[in-house]
C-alpha cells in the first residue's frame, strides 16, 4: 500500500506540472511511440481489426500486442471515457505487488530480512524506477512482469511438493509468453527458465527434464508464435520481431535508415543527436526541400577521423542519394499509399553506399567499432540517476535538495551496473540462481551495447530491480568477506 501511494503521488505531482500538451485525457503522459500502443486495441473494439492508423501492412504489427491487450482489457472494463485512469492505477497497483515480488526474491538470495527490506524499500518508496508509471508504454507493466517470471520460478525451485512446482513453473511460462509480447527484446531472459527446468529435473531424470522443457517452452513460446503466424498470413513472410523497417511502410523508418543507424551506430551516435539532423532532413525531403543545408548539419556531428578516412564528398554524395531516395519516397507519401515491397532501384543505392561504409568503419576502427563503442552505451546506459519524471529534470532542477537526491541515485544507478560486471566473476561462488540471474541480464545488456546501440533509459528499466537484487546480494558478500571471524581462543574467556 505503501509503495502505491509513494508511486501514484509522485506520478500525480509530475502531471500537475507538466504542460497541458503533454497530457492524453488528462491521465497519462504523450509521447512519440503510444499512440501506436492504443490504437490497434481501439481499431480493434471499433472495427475487429487489430491494425494502426498508418498505412501498409506493417500497420497490422507494427508493435507486439502484448500491451494493446492490456489497455484492450482496461477498455472492456473501465469504458473509453475512464480507460485511461483505470490503466493508470492497474499498472500502479502492479508495481506495489512487484515490490513484494523483488522483497521475497532479494530474501531468497540473501537470507538476511534487512537486507531485503531496505532493497524492497529503496524500489517500492523512493521516485527510482516509477517514471513510467503514467506512460502508455510498456515499461509501465514490464518490470513488474518480469519480476512476477522470475519470482515463480523461485517458488518453483524451492517448493518440495511436485504438484505445486510444476503449477509455479506452468505459471511462469505462461507470464514470460505473455511477457514477450510486451517486450520482445526481454527474451533473453527466458533463458532462465531452462536452467530452473535443469536443476530441478535432470538429476532425477533426464527424459523427463526433456519433457518439462519442450512442454514449458512452448507454452512460453506460444503467445509469440501465435503472433508471427498471424503476420505470416498476412504478408506470406516472417516479419520479425520488431518490424520497424518494413519495406512498405511510408515513414521515416525505411531500410535506408536502418543502414544508416548501423552506420553511424559504429561509433555509438547516440539517438538524439542522430534523430536531429535525420528527422529534420528527411522531413524536408519528403516536401519537396533536398537543401544541402541538411546534409552539413549531418557531417557537423561526425567524429573528425571519420570525416578524414571516407572524405567528406563521398559522405556528402550518400546523404544525398538518401534525399533523392526520399524524393521517390514523397510521391506515395502525398497520396498516403504504402510503398511497393520491392525496394526501389536509388533506395538499394543508398542502402549499399551506407553498408559499404559500415564495412569500412569496421576495418579501419575495429577498437573503435568493437569494443570502445559497445562501453561508450555502457556509460551512457549506467551512468544517469533515472530520475526521468519531469519534476526531477525540469521543475525542481537546480535545487541544491534536488540535487543531492540526483546525485544519491546516480550513485545508486551506476553502482546497479557496476555491481553486475562485478557479479560476473563471483559466478562460481554465488548461488545458481543468482548466477543465472547474472548471466542473463549481462546477455540483454550486451544485447542493447554491441547490437542496439542506440539506448533510451526506459530499456534497462525492467531489469533496474533485478539489478537492484544482485547489487543487495553482492553486497551482503563482501560484508561477510569482510567481517571479522570470531577468535576461538577467546570463546569462553
Amino acid at each position: 500500500m505503501l509503495s502505491f501511494l509513494s508511486a501514484f503521488t509522485y506520478n500525480q505531482i509530475n502531471l500537475k506540472n507538466l504542460p497541458k500538451e503533454k497530457i492524453r485525457e488528462n491521465e497519462t503522459v504523450i509521447t512519440n511511440d503510444d499512440i501506436s500502443y492504443l490504437r490497434p486495441p481501439q481499431n480493434y473494439i471499433k472495427t475487429g481489426n487489430w491494425k494502426a492508423n498508418s498505412i501498409g501492412k506493417q500497420s497490422y504489427f507494427i508493435r507486439t500486442p502484448g500491451y494493446g491487450i492490456f489497455y484492450m482489457t482496461c477498455l472492456k472494463i473501465a469504458n473509453s471515457s475512464f480507460a485511461l485512469l483505470f490503466l493508470k492505477i492497474v499498472q500502479h497497483l502492479l508495481f506495489s505487488f512487484s515490490v513484494y515480488w523483488l522483497f521475497w526474491i532479494t530474501l531468497s538470495l540473501v537470507k538476511n530480512k534487512k537486507i531485503a527490506l531496505i532493497t524492497a524499500s529503496i524500489y517500492g518508496l523512493s521516485p527510482f524506477a516509477i517514471g513510467f508509471l503514467s506512460y502508455t508504454l510498456t515499461e509501465g507493466i514490464s518490470p513488474a512482469l518480469l519480476l512476477l517470471y522470475v519470482f515463480l520460478l523461485f517458488k518453483g525451485a524451492e517448493n518440495k511438493l511436485l504438484k505445486q512446482k510444476n503449477i509455479y513453473y506452468l505459471l511462469s511460462a505462461l507470464t514470460f509468453s505473455y511477457l514477450l509480447i510486451v517486450r520482445a527484446p526481454l527474451g533473453f531472459m527466458g533463458i532462465l527458465l531452462p536452467i530452473f527446468i535443469f536443476k530441478d529435473y535432470y538429476k532425477k531424470s533426464a527424459l523427463k527434464f526433456i519433457l518439462k522443457l519442450v512442454i514449458l517452452g512452448s507454452i512460453a513460446f506460444s503467445f509469440m508464435i501465435i503472433w508471427q503466424y498471424r503476420n505470416y498470413k498476412i504478408t506470406n513472410e516472417y516479419v520479425g520481431l520488431h518490424p520497424i523497417y518494413y519495406a512498405d511502410n511510408n515513414s521515416i523508418y525505411r531500410p535506408t535508415f536502418k543502414e544508416f543507424w548501423n552506420f553511424v551506430g559504429g561509433w555509438a551516435q547516440e539517438g538524439h543527436i542522430a534523430h536531429s539532423y535525420m528527422v529534420p532532413m528527411w522531413s524536408a525531403a519528403i516536401n519537396g526541400d533536398t537543401s544541402e543545408y541538411y546534409i552539413k548539419a549531418a557531417l557537423n556531428t561526425f567524429p573528425k577521423e571519420v570525416i578524414t578516412h571516407f572524405g567528406e564528398d563521398r559522405l556528402f554524395n550518400v546523404f544525398r542519394n538518401y534525399q533523392k531516395a526520399t524524393l521517390i519516397q514523397k510521391s506515395y507519401y502525398d497520396k498516403r499509399l504504402p510503398i511497393p515491397k520491392k525496394i526501389h532501384h536509388t533506395e538499394k543505392i543508398v542502402i549499399e553506399e551506407f553498408q559499404q561504409l559500415t564495412n569500412g568503419y569496421k576495418s579501419e576502427f575495429p577498437l573503435q567499432y568493437h569494443i570502445l563503442s559497445p562501453l561508450k552505451v555502457f556509460k551512457t546506459m549506467a551512468f544517469h540517476s533515472n530520475l526521468s519524471l519531469y519534476i526531477f529534470q525540469h521543475t525542481f532542477r537546480g535545487n541544491w535538495l534536488m540535487e543531492v537526491v540526483r546525485l544519491l541515485f546516480f550513485s545508486l544507478h551506476g553502482l546497479c551496473f557496476i555491481g553486475l560486471i562485478a557479479s560476473l566473476f563471483l559466478i562460481k561462488r554465488s548461488d545458481w540462481k543468482k548466477s543465472a540471474l547474472t548471466i542473463s541480464v549481462f546477455i540483454y545488456v550486451f544485447y542493447l551495447c554491441y547490437f542496439q546501440r542506440g539506448i533510451e533509459e526506459r530499456y534497462t528499466l525492467p531489469i533496474l530491480p533485478i539489478l537492484l537484487i544482485c547489487l543487495a546480494e553482492l553486497i551482503k558478500y563482501f560484508y561477510n568477506l569482510l567481517k571479522p571471524t570470531p577468535n576461538p581462543s577467546k570463546e569462553g574467556v
